[in-house]
């Protein structure tokens, strides 16, 4: 009854064999490493599996804990005294009523109030805005 199977029905995926999936042109052991490796291969699948529900349910406990838990926050900084204020670009140009846009452009030339840097900010301290602007009115007259 073999012998009178189709030529497809010979056939599994690409590869000569019968319907169990055995291979003509292998030898009985490797027949029997390629069971293995199928059972190892199915065994593998199903531990990912139960990993992935293990990550699934710690990450639900994680969401709980952290909606339940009090979370203590920081106390404020206090705000710098009006005395010894750093001003922002916009601050300046509100102050000087100029575009911020104008102030970026001084400070680049270095020709605006002197600023400084704190890490990616600049800032400029109030006095130093006055004295450049006081400056300015002694170069003009």
């Amino acid at each position: 009854m073999a012998q009178n199977r189709s030529a497809s029905a010979r056939w599994h995926d690409g590869i000569p064999g019968d319907s169990n999936g055995n291979n003509a042109c292998m030898d009985p052991t490797q027949t029997k490493i390629i069971e293995l490796l199928r059972e190892v291969h199915l065994l593998a699948i199903k531990e990912v599996e139960r990993l992935n529900l293990r990550i699934a349910e710690l990450e639900n406990e994680y969401r709980q804990s952290t909606r339940n838990a009090v979370v203590e926050r920081p106390q404020a900084q206090p705000s710098i005294q009006a005395d010894e204020k750093l001003m922002n670009d916009t601050q300046v140009a509100k102050f000087l009523n100029i575009s911020v846009a104008g102030v970026r452009r001084w400070r680049t030339l270095h020709k605006g109030p002197k600023s400084l840097k704190i890490g990616a900010a600049v800032r400029y301290r109030r006095e130093d805005v006055e004295d450049w602007l006081g400056s300015c009115r002694a170069a003009s007259s």
